[in-house]
C-alpha cells in the first residue's frame, strides 16, 4: 500500500526554501516597541489626568486611561523581575 501525503514533491532534494524578503523583528525591536508602548500609556494617563481637572472628560474616561497605563505597568515589572530571576538563575549554573 503506497501512502502519498498531499502535493508533495516527488524528489525532496530539488525543493529549494524561498527566502524571506523583509527581515523578522529581533528581540530588541519587540522589547524597545513594548516599552514605548507602556511609554505611551503613560503620558496619555497624564494627559487624561490634567483634561479631568479641567473638566474636558469625565472622570470613568479618565480612570480607563489611567488602569490602562497601570496595568501596562505592572505587566511590564513583572516581566522584567521574571527575566532577571532567569538571569540569576543562567548565572548561579555551574559549568
Amino acid at each position: 500500500m503506497k501512502v502519498q501525503l498531499g502535493n508533495l514533491p516527488h524528489n525532496l532534494q530539488q525543493t529549494k526554501l524561498q527566502p524571506r524578503l523583509e527581515p523578522e523583528k529581533g528581540f530588541q525591536e519587540y522589547l524597545k516597541d513594548a516599552l514605548q508602548e507602556v511609554n505611551r500609556l503613560q503620558q496619555e494617563s497624564d494627559v487624561a489626568f490634567t483634561q479631568l481637572l479641567t473638566g474636558e472628560i469625565e472622570f470613568h474616561d479618565a480612570m480607563i486611561v489611567a488602569e490602562k497605563a497601570n496595568l501596562a505597568l505592572q505587566l511590564t515589572m513583572a516581566i522584567r523581575t521574571k527575566l532577571l530571576e532567569a538571569y540569576q538563575e543562567i548565572m548561579r549554573m555551574q559549568v
